[in-house]
């Protein structure tokens, strides 16, 4: 499990949903991102929130983008802080474009 996800390869889903009920960081974030594919935001943002809370830095931006999707930008931005804090640059451009998007440009 470890190495498939340091390594971005694919993991069955009933692999994820045993590590993370196992209580693995990796296997949360992975089984939220497929809730989150097919639709159960509710489910994803469970396991999203507490892989983040182990400190993984993925699952920090995934729930950032999930919040941003679901029109909640005011979660969307402290999770995109979090991991951009922690030296992540796609947190960091999604905060750029958060705050484009507040100042209205866009981009």
């Amino acid at each position: 499990m470890r190495a498939a996800y340091d390594e971005g390869r694919p993991i069955p889903e009933p692999l994820a949903r045993q590590a993370a009920e196992a209580g693995d960081p990796r296997g949360m974030t992975v089984y939220g991102i497929v809730l989150g594919k097919r639709g159960a935001y509710a489910e994803a943002v469970h396991w999203l929130g507490k892989a983040a809370a182990t400190g993984d830095i993925q699952a920090m931006v995934v729930l950032g983008t999930l919040h941003l999707d679901l029109g909640d930008v005011g979660e969307a931005e402290r999770h995109f802080r979090r991991a951009a804090d922690r030296g992540h640059a796609g947190a960091r451009l999604g905060l750029q474009q958060l705050r484009a998007r507040r100042n209205g440009s866009g981009h």
